[in-house]
């Protein structure tokens, strides 16, 4: 169902997305590749590329501190949303968001996504930029 598909980006919970965005740019040579601020308006989600690889560091102020830093989810390209959500149900996943989700604030003319658990529980977001 969702084989084949290119990584989107790998998402990692901070509790100061700015340091971390930084860091990764300096230190490892990473560049910009979008920031966009909160729905809440008091920080900034960064996302940073190396390649084929972009990571989305995310701010959450009352975060475990066991969770720093660890992968939050995985996100998958999709160019169908709309068809991958029904395959998704239809294969019987777990999906972990309240169904399709958007964030029109995201990249040029938004996003949409959903997420489903793994087996073990990891986070799987399926995403289209729209």
């Amino acid at each position: 169902m969702f084989e084949g598909r290119k990584l989107d980006h790998i998402g990692i919970q901070t509790v100061d997305s700015e340091k971390d965005a930084k860091w990764y740019m300096e230190k490892l040579g990473f560049t910009l590749k979008g920031k966009f601020k909160s729905s809440r308006g008091d920080f900034y989600t960064w996302f940073v590329t190396n390649g084929p690889v972009t990571y989305e560091l995310s701010q959450k102020a009352d975060l475990d501190p066991k969770l720093q830093g660890k992968v939050d989810h995985i996100a998958l390209n999709s160019t169908d949303i709309e068809a991958d959500y029904k395959a998704a149900l239809d294969a019987g996943l777990t999906v972990i968001t309240n169904g399709i989700e958007s964030i029109p604030s995201r990249w040029e003319h938004g996003c949409r996504y959903f997420k489903v658990a793994s087996a073990t529980g990891e986070a799987i977001e399926i995403n289209q930029d729209l």
